[in-house]
């Protein structure tokens, strides 16, 4: 593992992200309006499904989907970018860790719901949720609270 992790500390991108000023803080940045357009469509989603709002038809909220996958795609890459910058030091954090399983976790969860239950939910506009939507939708919050808590404690957990 010690030659994967010094391999990507010495990578291109390892040796960008150190070297350069503001790109780190850039990707910061860009990692924060992700996780905001990530988080943001979910709780729209997620409420609904849990049968909050119910006068929102569920096709309509589906339609923030795509702005959450491309939180993650934005979230992804600059991930991607912080782990390349210091492999040595997130590797062993075990929040970094936690972090990444719940991560994972959250998009079993996401790929369950669109291969199975999401077309439960129907299109009609005041119809209560089944039990299966409301607890991926439950799981889908936890899950993605988790990873912004988890994510605040990298800095702080050695």
């Amino acid at each position: 593992m010690y030659d994967l992790l010094l391999s990507i500390e010495t990578s291109a991108l390892g040796q960008v992200m150190r070297d350069s000023v503001w790109l780190f803080p850039v990707a910061e940045i860009l990692h924060f309006m992700g996780l905001s357009l990530l988080i943001g469509s979910l709780l729209v989603v997620d409420c609904r499904l849990l049968g909050f709002v119910r006068n929102f038809p569920v096709a309509a909220v589906y339609r923030f989907l795509p702005l959450a996958l491309a939180g993650f795609g934005i979230n992804l890459v600059t991930g991607t970018m912080f782990f390349f910058s210091d492999p040595f030091r997130y590797y062993p954090n075990i929040a970094f860790r936690i972090k990444m399983l719940f991560i994972i976790l959250a998009g079993l969860n996401a790929l369950y719901f669109a291969l199975t239950v999401h077309r439960d939910a129907g299109p009609a506009g005041g119809q209560d949720p089944g039990a299966a939507i409301k607890t991926v939708s439950t799981l889908s919050l936890i899950f993605w609270v988790g990873v912004i808590i988890l994510g605040r404690f990298i800095p702080y957990v050695e």
